[in-house]
This record gives structure tokens, sequence and C-alpha cells, in this order.
């Protein structure tokens, strides 16, 4: 028996996901993070402030059961563990990530490494108090599958943190683009989000998008 269940599946990966099995990757991945929003906004946008938002958007925190989705290396995860979750699910579909996100979580009781896509979650629904997704939307293969499974897997009262890299049109974004990733506009992710049932709140710095929002009882 392996190191955890697979739950990945069959079927291919793009180039930019493929990228993240490699031991490399997982080793670079903080130093990338610490200074992403910063480059993305134009602004000095230190990790505290990222986290510190993630963990008021997706309050009350304490007890609570959480998805880091597309964790990496685990930071959202231990930011909610240690603002006191307990439990908090963190997957990726990269090994390698999540042997880093595991290490780097040693000592906080409630990480659960899964080892899973986003478009299928190896999870009950309506099981979680949140969602948190750290920059890995823009690497998603089926981003609406990826919405339906976050809608399904929330608690009505369940909350969402989403952050992105916005659309730009810049040569760069296109030359990422041809390696799989996506770079979706604030407008189009709450409208795939919005008809599944959240309350939405959306907004930009630069080319760091940003959603939070809240699901809903089923009828509003």
């Amino acid at each position: 028996m392996g190191e955890w269940t697979d739950f990945r599946g069959a079927g291919p990966l793009s180039p930019a996901a493929a990228v993240n099995l490699w031991p490399l990757t997982a080793w670079g991945y903080e130093a990338w993070r610490a200074r992403a929003l910063s480059l993305l906004s134009g602004r000095p946008f230190p990790l505290g402030e990222e986290l510190g938002r993630m963990r008021a958007s997706l309050e009350p925190v304490e007890g609570g059961v959480f998805l880091d989705l597309g964790t990496a290396t685990g930071l959202y995860a231990r930011a909610l563990l240690q603002a006191g979750a307990g439990w908090v699910y963190a997957l990726d579909l990269s090994p390698a990530m999540l042997r880093a996100a595991r290490r780097r979580a040693r000592g906080l009781g409630g990480f659960v490494p899964l080892l899973a896509r986003a478009e299928a979650l190896p999870l009950r629904a309506a099981s979680l108090d949140g969602v948190a997704v750290g920059g890995s939307w823009n690497e998603f293969a089926e981003p609406e599958a990826v919405a339906l499974e976050v809608a399904r897997v929330l608690r009505p009262g369940g909350r969402l943190w989403l952050v992105f890299t916005h659309r730009s049109g810049s040569p760069l974004q296109r030359a990422f683009g041809r390696a799989g990733l996506r770079f979706p506009r604030l407008e189009d992710l709450l409208a795939l989000l919005a008809p599944l049932g959240f309350a939405l709140e959306g907004w930009r710095e630069g080319s760091a998008g940003f959603v939070a929002g809240t699901k809903l009882p089923t009828g509003e």
C-alpha cells in the first residue's frame, strides 16, 4: 500500500500541471508564493496579508472543517490549522507537493493530505465549512467541474476564498495558456459561481483577482 490512496484516476495532465509533479517545484514553491501577489498586484503584498484575508473570509475558523484546494505545500492548510481549524483536507494532484505539505505541517493535528483532482473531490456533499483556493484556479483543467464540486461539498453557510491570476492578454499569459493555464476575468468567474448558490464579492488588484463568498441555503 502506498503513502495515501490515489483518487486522481486516469487522464492526461497539461504541461503546466505536470511541472507540479517535480520535487524541485515543491522545493521552491513557497519562495515564489511569498512574492507572487506583490508581483501580480504591483504593490507590496506580503504573504501574511494574504493569509490574514483568507482566514477572515472563512470565519469562523475555530473547530471547522476546511478544504485547501490545490494545496501545493500547504500554506493555507497550515494557516487554518494554526487559527484553530479542527480538520483541513489538503488536496493536490502532485505527490511531491503533498510530501512537502505533510512535512511542513508536522505537529499540526487535523492535517489530512488528499491525492486527487479538483474536478472530482473525494468528499461528502455538504460536509465542509469552507473551501480555500490559493492561486491554483488557473491550473484547473475543467473550472466548470471544479465549481460544481466546490458547491457540492460546502454546507449551507459555508465560505469560499479564491485567489487567481486575472486575464491581462499579455504575451506571457498567452504563452502560459499554450502550456495549459487559464486566465479568467473576474466577471466571468463570478458568473460561473453565482448560479451555483453563492453570495459573492469579487475584486482585483492589478493582475491579482479575489473572490469571497458564502454558500446560500437551498432556495435563496
